[in-house]
């Protein structure tokens, strides 16, 4: 059976109670056994804090980069997909300087620069342009 470790409050109540009886002189030596105890204690238990409060500042770290690393791979996606969305606008208008019916048949919505008059009045418009 594993016994709890007091709150700090108390064990620092304890100690301040045994500083004073040593400062006066009247430590028995049960008590300035228990004091070594509770001493070690303490000094345990914020070796152990450290050691926490170390590990989760690394973990914090390792998060913020990694979240760092998302959101550059997520601008560079997104860079990417406006360049291609900008090469097929290009593309397509390029197609309809060919055929006028391959406008008529791969537009459902306007194209920027597409030379033909039923995507001019639909860009101008905001509507899909209509056969």
């Amino acid at each position: 059976m594993t016994t709890q470790p007091l709150p700090t409050d108390v064990v620092e109540a304890r100690l301040n109670h045994l500083i004073d009886r040593a400062r006066r002189g009247a430590l028995l030596p049960e008590e300035a056994d228990r004091f070594t105890t509770e001493l070690r204690d303490l000094v345990r238990r914020l070796e152990n804090e450290e050691d926490d409060t170390r590990h989760l500042l690394t973990q914090r770290q390792e998060m913020a980069a990694e979240r760092y690393a998302w959101q550059e791979r997520g601008d560079r996606a997104e860079a990417r997909v406006r360049e291609l969305e900008a090469e097929v606008s290009r593309l397509t208008a390029g197609q309809c300087t060919h055929a006028l019916a391959v406008c008529e048949q791969h537009h459902a919505v306007p194209v920027a620069g597409c030379p033909y008059p039923r995507c001019l009045a639909a860009t101008a418009t905001g509507r899909a342009p209509t056969a």
